[in-house]
Formats: structure tokens, sequence, C-alpha cells
């Protein structure tokens, strides 16, 4: 009896090795991966006709943060929606041309993202949440307001929708900005939008009619003032990896927003990860090998994921 029970309390004690050293290499490897800390953004890429580039792979691409190579985990065309707000300066929603270009540019997403329609005057009004129903969308746009305010604090509409992002945190957040060149920009100064923008990880894009100034006021405030709002449509714009594309003629609006909508479909969602112990670092540089295309990132990351 003594022999059988010396047995099976040395076979229980094996059983309570063997599940510990399980335990512990569990334990080591969750730690492992607790410690990798994975970083996405999106990028723009296209050929020189601005259409989709669809092969490129991890190897294609090399990302810098904080002046330093890191290693890419995945690279792939984009598959997430993206979450656009799409924005228009009250001034332009009478105007006839500016409807078409909402209209067109509501039909080449065609469903294929989270759209908010938002007009700007004193304050952002939404006209539709987000919805990826375009007919919705379609049927918001025909049903603009044709008294529209004369001035627009088009800048803290910006900067609204940006801490909006920020709280939120959607997935692939976009601003889409339709506005005339000029005039007040409204709200904090550029510098604060511009580092709200950043927060809130979105790409602007900001479509602008017009001269560069409408108003040939000679005031130093309001120049300062058309300044800034130039500054955020801008510099927001290069620094977020969307693009402003400057028009002349409300004609000329509709084929913008399909470049617009043609640089959305033609994104590729990167993964990269830090090293452990590695502290995230805002400044980012993203580049191909892939000779005779365009790349466009974000220069800079929000501060916290």
């Amino acid at each position: 009896m003594r022999v059988t029970a010396g047995r099976s309390c040395l076979t229980l004690v094996q059983w309570v090795i063997v599940l510990s050293i399980v335990i512990a290499v569990i334990a080591h490897v969750t730690s492992l991966a607790a410690q990798v800390v994975n970083r996405t953004v999106y990028v723009t890429v296209t050929d020189a006709k601005g259409a989709a580039v669809t092969d490129l792979t991890p190897a294609n691409f090399k990302v810098k943060e904080g002046g330093k190579d890191r290693e890419i985990v995945k690279a792939e065309p984009a598959k997430a929606r993206p979450h656009i707000a799409l924005l228009v300066e009250e001034r332009l929603a009478p105007d006839q041309s500016t409807r078409v270009g909402l209209f067109e540019f509501v039909k080449r997403i065609n469903g294929a993202a989270e759209m908010s329609l938002i007009t700007v005057g004193l304050r952002n009004t939404t006209i539709v949440p987000y919805v990826t129903d375009p007919n919705v969308l379609l049927k918001a746009i025909n049903e603009l307001s044709l008294n529209p305010q004369p001035t627009s604090n088009l800048t803290e509409g910006i900067n609204d929708i940006a801490k909006l992002f920020e709280q939120q945190r959607p997935e692939r957040p976009v601003i889409v900005v339709v506005a005339l060149s000029g005039g007040q920009a409204g709200g904090g100064s550029a510098s604060s939008i511009l580092t709200q923008l950043r927060q809130s990880g979105a790409m602007l894009y900001s479509v602008t009619y017009g001269p560069p100034s409408t108003s040939n006021s000679s005031n130093l405030g309001t120049m300062r003032d058309e300044s800034g709002r130039e500054q955020v449509l801008g510099d927001g714009a290069k620094q977020s990896g969307g693009r402003r594309l400057d028009v002349v003629t409300a004609n000329a609006i509709s084929k913008a927003l399909q470049q617009i909508a043609d640089d959305l479909a033609a994104q590729y969602v990167i993964t990269y990860a830090l090293p452990d112990g590695v502290k995230p670092d805002r400044r980012l540089s993203i580049t191909t090998d892939r000779k005779g295309i365009s790349l466009r990132a974000p220069g800079a990351l929000p501060d916290k994921d």
C-alpha cells in the first residue's frame, strides 16, 4: 500500500510541476506580447494618373518614427470604412455647382464610408448624422438652405469635429471641407487647431474656391484672421496626409471632390511595431521604394493612440 500510494503521490507531484511550467510559459509569452506596441497609420498611394496602386507589400514601405526605423508588421490596401465629416461652408450651400459637386462626391463614395453632412456658419449644423446610405445624403444636399449665414467660423468648425474625433476615436477619421478661399477664421489660433487636428488622428482634405483672399481688407486683424484660416486649410491638409485642392471656378469643385474620393479608395493601412521600452514619438515619416508613384502620409501622430 505504501508503494502504490508513493507512486500515486509522485505522479501528482509531476503533474503539478508540469502545470506550473505551462503557466509560467504562458505568462512569459503574454508578457512579451504586452511589451510590443503596434501603431497603425493610413497613407494614400497613387500612380501618375491618380489611380490606386494595389500591389505593394510591406517590403515596399519604410517607416521612421522619431527618426528611427520601425519594423513594419503589415501593409495592405485599406478595408475599413472611412468615417467622413463632410463640411460645407454655408456661404457656398446655395450654389448649384457646389451642390452638384457634393452630389457627385457622395455617389462616388457609394456607401463605402460612414458619412455625415455638416454646414458651417457661425457654428456647425449637422444636416445628416453618420450614415452609409447615399440616398439619405443626396436628399439632404438637395434640401440645403438657400439663405446662408454671410460669415462663418470655419476653423472653429474644423476644430469642433477634430475634438469629437479625438473623443470617439473612429478607426479611419476623415474631414472633407468645401469652402471659399479667404474670409473669417473664427475660434482659436491656427497652431492650436492644427494641434487638435493632429490629436484627432483625422486626415483633412480641403477644396477651396476663389482667389487666396476675397476681402481685400487692409485691416490687420482681418488679415491675420484670414491668414490663420489659410494656414489651417493648407498646413492641416498637408500635415495630416490629406491635401488641399484650390479651384478658380465653381464648376471645378466637382472634379476636386472626385479626386478626394479616389484618394480615399487608394489608401493603405500600415501597422508597425515599437520595440520594448521605446516611447511613442509623434514625428513620422513613411516612404516607398516604388518609383513613379505618389505617397501622402501624416507627418505627425497623436500623442496617444
